[in-house]
């Protein structure tokens, strides 16, 4: 097996965008964050990495990172000894890893090859699902009405922004809140329902060719229970879909019964289930 390190995130789309867009819906972190880091977008302060491993010519796995987040892995379920390519050349350039996202088995198994490599343990921070939709159904009678957001919001965003990672990713908090509120308004989309003032908000801030990516839904404690997150999601994918998007796609903590349901209440449908896990050394 062939294993590149591209330098570039065009040079890692060339190579792998043919093997990813035969499962767009299922890449489609990978690809979106590879979207917009080629068209100069950035993740963290420190160089992505963008690595494939081919057999006979064909892409049988990839991955991304873009330090400090976890590495992003995709890997064909018949070629597995592709991760142990991936294990030897991560280990050899000396990258150590804070944990892996990916489809539930193949994350579990680079996972147990990392871990007996590294001498880390593994820890499953959340299991998660991928959701797709092509026709929406908005909730009827939520009070109020989707608006983009606007600059007198983002004291508000930035604050609902941090409790959502707060809550959804405890371990993986943004270093920069307001920041990334105003990455969503300029390079994406951010909306707001609003019922007398700010109440929910949704966000896209990548896609893929074909497909918008929903994210960032967070409604405060005192607002919920009103359908105002399931409005607000259902006008966001509309509109994306209105854009020209062939669906849009979001990701659910398989913990919380509550967010999948409604998801699923507008027109969502599952894809793929995944896991989040991180490692932690065990010779500390």
């Amino acid at each position: 097996m062939r294993l590149t390190n591209h330098p570039m995130a065009q040079a890692f789309l060339d190579t792998a965008s043919e093997s990813l867009m035969r499962h767009e819906a299922e890449n489609n972190l990978m690809l979106g964050i590879a979207n917009r880091v080629r068209d100069g977008g950035s993740y963290g302060d420190e160089p992505p990495l963008f690595l494939t491993v081919e057999d006979g010519g064909e892409v049988v796995a990839a991955a991304i990172r873009t330090p400090p987040y976890n590495l992003i892995l995709q890997c064909d379920r018949d070629r597995l000894s592709a991760l142990d390519t991936l294990v030897d050349h991560l280990i050899e350039i000396g990258h150590d890893l804070p944990g892996v996202h990916g489809s539930v088995d193949i994350a579990a198994a680079f996972s147990d090859r990392w871990t007996r490599r590294c001498e880390r343990t593994a820890s499953m921070l959340m299991s998660q699902r991928i959701y797709s939709i092509t026709h929406v159904t908005p909730p009827s009678d939520v009070p109020g009405r989707m608006r983009w957001a606007q600059e007198g919001d983002v004291p508000t965003l930035t604050e609902w922004f941090l409790a959502f990672h707060h809550e959804a990713v405890p371990g993986d908090p943004p270093a920069d809140p307001a920041k990334n509120v105003h990455r969503f308004m300029t390079s994406g989309k951010l909306a707001v329902w609003d019922d007398g003032g700010p109440v929910s908000m949704a966000g896209s801030a990548r896609g893929t060719t074909n497909g918008g990516t929903v994210s960032a839904v967070y409604t405060p404690l005192d607002q919920r229970g009103h359908g105002y997150a399931s409005a607000c999601v259902a006008a966001l994918s509309q509109s994306l879909l209105d854009d020209g998007a062939r669906f849009c796609t979001l990701y659910t903590d398989l913990a919380n019964p509550t967010s999948n349901k409604i998801y699923q209440n507008v027109g969502y449908r599952p894809v793929e289930d995944c896991s989040m896990i991180t490692f932690e050394d065990t010779t500390a």
